[in-house]
């Protein structure tokens, strides 16, 4: 291929020459020269122009110096350079779980705010004003049942008796005093054990007459200090001993008053004489208030937990849908990079692949990054992509990353350009002490700055650029 290309540059490079040489002498013989003996202008004699004439050589222009390429070992990565924001790692999506038309949207995003705060409601006005007046007409049903008939509310009052005294006794037993008391049994055991050794170092001491009399003496002082531990230890456990007896009486005397509210409770549902017709419009109102509250709280939006606002998609008087997002949160603490990016994309990430995180055109703050999670399927839900690193920005920059999709390591390199392809042929021209050469290669990873060589050179060759 390249002695052909050589063979037809020389063959024109001729031609070229041949046609300006006619013409440069068709120029000399119109511009200079005699006719019929006649000396022309600016010529010689007729004699001197019948003599041969010679054409002035033309330089050839020298030929451009083609680009070379070393074959190198590396790394071959095909690089998928993305895009995200720096973003709360713990996020929820928020909802109406009825639809409605928006009345007022109370935070801003970016906001921080507490659980319990109410981000958004419906337009709710009507749903509030009957919400009051069925409040007022409960009221007065039970002030009308209370009117007539006072046996309903001693069975309030009874049940109200019979809650207390049972909590009365889980707070008796749970105070229970076991814990001093075992600790005084421990001091007894501890101090009793003290006396018995000073014991023995006072009968050690008495059985050496060589010892010196302070020795005997100091034994002695230690076993009178360890006696009257012992005896404090021993009036600790006594009167803890009767702590917890008392609250043997005290647990007894709960229970009692239980089962004294629960007697009581039984005689006032006994004697129960309630209007039932009254009886059932409380039972009535009380339903229509509890859904009417339902129904305002399933109008109103809340924070579930101390967050900040990342994003809102309403404003008042939107329309929106039931369960539609419309509010996005997150927890402060910790960030990450959440990126939208196609799934052809993301299925070529796993988890844990480790890239290069920076901010936007900052590479002076470049980390190390990891990919934490991808989407699962083209369905997924949450089709973000997410990455872990530890930029020191605030939240809400936008962030670059370079995350590898394959990776060939410690191969042999040239870049694309050194790579020529003829029909089906993929080739290269190596520089070899005989001249050019080209030779077959097979290619492996593919990408813009790279082309992995599988077969066909050797670490070192220098390869002719086209």
């Amino acid at each position: 291929m390249s002695g052909f290309t050589i063979r037809f540059q020389s063959q024109v490079r001729q031609s070229i020459g041949t046609v300006i040489g006619v013409t440069l002498l068709a120029l000399a013989s119109a511009c200079g020269g005699t006719a019929n003996g006649i000396t022309l202008p600016g010529g010689a004699s007729n004699a001197a122009a019948a003599a041969p004439a010679t054409s002035t050589p033309i330089p050839t222009a020298p030929a451009v110096a083609r680009p070379t390429y070393l074959v190198q070992r590396g790394d071959v990565q095909d690089i998928l350079d993305v895009s995200g924001r720096w973003q709360p790692r713990d996020q929820l999506t928020l909802s109406f779980p009825v639809a409605g038309q928006v009345r007022n949207v109370n935070v801003q995003r970016g906001a921080v705010i507490k659980a319990g705060t109410v981000l958004a409601d419906l337009q709710i006005t009507t749903l509030e004003n009957q919400l009051a007046s069925a409040q007022v007409n409960l009221n007065t049903a039970i002030t009308d049942l209370n009117q007539t008939n006072t046996v309903l509310q001693n069975v309030q009052n009874a049940q109200i008796s019979l809650a207390n005294s049972l909590i009365k006794q889980r707070q008796t037993i749970d105070n229970s005093p076991w814990a001093q008391l075992s600790t005084a049994q421990n001091g007894v055991i501890s101090a009793q054990a003290a006396v018995d050794d000073a014991q023995r170092n006072l009968d050690s001491a008495l059985s050496h007459p060589e010892q010196p009399a302070s020795t005997v003496d100091q034994a002695r002082i230690n076993l009178r200090t360890a006696q009257n531990n012992l005896l404090n230890a021993q009036n600790s456990y006594y009167s803890a001993a009767q702590t917890f007896n008392s609250h043997k009486y005290d647990v007894q005397s709960a229970q009692n008053q239980v089962v004294q509210s629960q007697v009581s409770l039984e005689s006032a549902q006994t004697n129960t004489q309630v209007d039932p017709n009254k009886l059932a419009t409380v039972q009535n109102d009380q339903l229509n208030v509890a859904q009417l509250q339902q129904q305002i709280a399933q109008s109103t939006l809340k924070s579930p937990i101390d967050a900040e606002v990342l994003d809102i998609t309403i404003k008042p008087g939107d329309s929106v849908k039931a369960f539609d997002i419309v509010v996005t949160i997150g927890k402060p603490e910790p960030l990450e990079v959440v990126a939208n990016i196609a799934y052809s994309d993301a299925s070529q990430l796993s988890i844990g692949t480790v890239g290069i995180a920076q901010p936007l055109n900052q590479p002076d703050l470049a980390v190390q990054c990891i990919v934490r999670r991808v989407p699962l399927s083209a369905k997924d839900s949450d089709q973000t992509t997410r990455v872990a690193a530890t930029l020191k920005v605030a939240s809400g920059t936008l962030v670059e990353i370079k995350l590898p999709r394959k990776v060939s390591h410690n191969v042999l390199w040239l870049p694309p350009v050194a790579i020529r392809t003829f029909q089906n042929r993929t080739f290269v021209v190596i520089d070899t002490s005989d001249g050019p050469r080209s030779v077959d290669v097979t290619l492996g990873l593919q990408t813009t700055d790279r082309d992995e060589i599988t077969v066909g050179v050797q670490e070192g060759q220098i390869v002719e650029g086209p």
